[in-house]
């Protein structure tokens, strides 16, 4: 009896083990071919949204609304996933930013009180960081809060765009975090220009010395002159001024430089028409006598340039002949650095066309501005100790590449 109870309890137990075994193989080869499924379906919504596309004339602005579709199905993360697909098929799609404002709106709509984290897992140096900005204007979209709602969410707004938990951002990361909150403010005051950039001087004043009172007060009058959903248009429209009234607009903050200066330079769109020269952009750039004023609306202007000339019209050449249509040296020498800079701005794969971009100059003795804009850009658009900062840094030619690195003198 003793025998055939010893063996019972062995075989129960050799049974046992081998149950675990094949549950242990069932479940992980039910992970792997769920992986495996995962990617499958992600090249095949990426294959539906490019089909669905293809015969659109304007491909982007197709992309930027079915994509988010599919995040009733998947997650954001998916959907980026996703865009990437559709970007290696369509390089000219690179510039996605609007995609990313419609992402995470979308991801913030499923739980509006995550609006924080959804900011943390948006992808980084991808679409211009257009993720960080639409968590944000979801959040707030349909309402506005009284002056005491909005103390109490000041310190949120203070700390949102600063490092927290695993999330780690990058400068330029950070930067356009604090351009959302120009946003962001525009919402909460219900358009109340005064007290919006007033909220940018508060929450954009670092301690440490940092400041991003400028990049956030652009975002305020962004929303103004550059609306771009519904809510946007409806918010603003009884504050937005006519071409004819912009400069008695932007008059009102003229003791306010940096509100008077950014008032004018975002209110570019509003001379679209006009501004189809490089004399049209000095002209346009000159409305302050700070020198400084200058080179940062001809910084903002290369931004729509670079997109029409490069990305869009894919034509370099018209890039060239429109820097070298400036009249000034030094405006033609940053006219190719800002152009240069705002393809890496955009999404690092274009540092190849940057790189172009500061060949032109070079041709033109015009190149030292352009790769040190490049060299700055690889420290803001990557942490500086990860291979993707050293592998852009090697990209740079000759001596540039040490520079990039190090921070080494040119001679």
């Amino acid at each position: 009896m003793k025998f055939f109870y010893k063996n019972y309890l062995t075989v129960r137990a050799f049974l046992f083990v081998i149950i675990i075994v094949m549950g242990f193989l069932y479940f992980s080869d039910t992970s792997f071919t769920k992986n495996i499924k995962t990617k499958s379906n992600l090249a095949k919504y990426a294959e539906e949204v490019l089909m669905k596309c293809s015969a659109v004339k304007y491909r982007p602005g197709c992309y930027d609304k079915e994509i988010p579709k599919l995040m009733d199905y998947i997650s954001m993360e998916e959907a980026f996933d996703i865009t990437r697909l559709v970007q290696k098929e369509d390089p000219q799609y690179l510039y996605c930013h609007v995609l990313g404002h419609n992402l995470s709106k979308r991801e913030t709509d499923k739980d509006p009180s995550k609006w924080m984290d959804v900011i943390t897992r948006c992808p980084a140096t991808m679409c211009n960081n257009g993720c960080l900005h639409g968590s944000m204007m979801a959040r707030y979209k349909s309402e506005s809060l009284n002056d005491e709602q909005i103390e109490k969410l000041k310190p949120d707004i203070q700390r949102i765009c600063e490092p927290r938990g695993k999330w780690k951002p990058t400068p330029i990361e950070i930067s356009m975090c604090y351009h959302a909150i120009g946003h962001l403010a525009m919402y909460i005051t219900d358009a109340d220009l005064n007290k919006s950039a007033d909220l940018c001087t508060i929450v954009g004043t670092k301690e440490d010395g940092r400041n991003y009172v400028q990049t956030c007060t652009e975002g305020v009058f962004m929303e103004v002159f550059q609306s771009l959903d519904p809510e946007d248009v409806a918010l603003v429209a009884k504050i937005k001024p006519t071409k004819d009234k912009v400069d008695q607009f932007c008059g009102a903050f003229k003791n306010d430089f940096i509100k008077f200066e950014a008032c004018h330079r975002e209110s570019w769109t509003l001379f679209q028409d006009e501004l189809k020269d490089a004399k049209s952009l000095e002209k346009f750039c000159s409305f302050s006598d700070r020198p400084l004023s200058y080179k940062t609306c001809q910084a903002a202007m290369m931004n729509h340039f670079t997109v029409e000339f490069v990305i869009d019209g894919n034509d370099m050449n018209k890039l060239d002949n429109f820097c070298m249509g400036l009249d000034i040296e030094t405006h033609k020498r940053d006219c190719y650095a800002y152009a240069a800079g705002r393809l890496v701005q955009i999404d690092p794969e274009y540092t190849d066309k940057g790189l172009l971009v500061c060949n032109l100059a070079k041709k033109r003795g015009l190149e030292r501005e352009c790769y040190t804009v490049l060299s700055e850009y690889g420290k803001r658009t990557f942490h500086v100790d990860t291979k993707e900062f050293k592998e852009y840094c090697a990209k740079m030619p000759d001596t540039w590449n040490d520079y990039c690195l190090n921070n080494t003198n040119i001679q």
